[in-house]
C-alpha cells in the first residue's frame, strides 16, 4: 500500500527510530478511521493521511522528546544533580515540533526559501501545495477571500521558483534552456 510506505518514510525522518515510526504511523492510521467521515471524496487522501501525522507527531511524540526524563525510574525521583542541571536550560533553545518536522523533511536550501515568503505567503503555501487542502478549505481557515488565497499561493509560488532555481538546476529539476528568474 504506497501510502503506508510514505507514511513509515516520513515518520522515520521525524521520529529516527523504527518502533516509534511504526507507532506513528499506527496512531495516523486509527485518528484517520476515526476522523474518516471528515475526509472529502475527490480530494488527495495521501495528503489527508499526511496531515493526520503531521498532526499526530506534534500532538505526541514531538511533545514526548521535550518531555524530561526521570533520572530514577524507580523512584521517580530527581536527585540535586537533576535539578541543577535543568535549571541551566531554557525553554528559548527548543523548537517547534512544526519546525522540528519541516527540519526533517525540507534541505537547507529550501527551508531557508520558505522562510523568506511572508508569513501568510507561507502558510497558504503549506495549507494548499503541500497538504493538499482545497483554495476553499484555506480561505475558510484563515477567514479570507478564496480570491486572496490563489493571488497569496501565486505569489509564494513565484518567489518560491526565483529563490529555488539555482537549487533546481543543480539537482537536475529544471531544464537548462528555460530561463526561471
Amino acid at each position: 500500500m504506497p501510502v503506508v510506505d510514505a507514511l513509515y518514510r516520513r515518520a522515520m525522518k521525524l521520529t529516527n527510530n523504527p518502533d516509534d515510526a511504526q507507532d506513528l504511523v499506527q496512531d495516523t492510521f486509527e485518528r484517520g478511521f476515526k476522523a474518516f467521515d471528515s475526509f472529502q471524496e475527490g480530494t488527495n487522501f495521501a495528503a489527508w493521511m499526511t496531515t493526520i501525522e503531521r498532526n499526530a507527531y506534534f500532538n505526541q511524540y514531538a511533545k514526548a522528546k521535550r518531555r524530561p526524563q526521570r533520572a530514577n525510574d524507580s523512584t521517580g525521583e530527581y536527585d540535586d544533580w537533576d535539578i541543577y542541571s535543568a535549571s541551566e536550560h531554557s525553554s528559548e533553545e527548543l523548537k517547534s515540533a512544526e519546525q522540528e518536522y519541516l527540519d526533517a523533511y525540507a534541505p537547507e536550501e529550501i527551508m531557508a526559501a520558505l522562510a523568506k515568503l511572508s508569513p501568510e505567503r507561507r502558510q497558504v503555501f503549506i495549507d494548499a501545495a503541500i497538504d493538499g487542502k482545497s483554495y476553499q478549505q484555506v480561505a475558510d481557515e484563515q477567514g479570507v477571500k478564496i480570491g486572496t488565497v490563489m493571488s497569496r499561493l501565486n505569489r509564494a509560488r513565484t518567489q518560491l521558483k526565483r529563490e529555488l532555481a539555482n537549487y533546481a538546476k543543480e539537482r537536475g529539476y529544471a531544464t537548462a534552456g528555460k530561463d526561471s528568474a
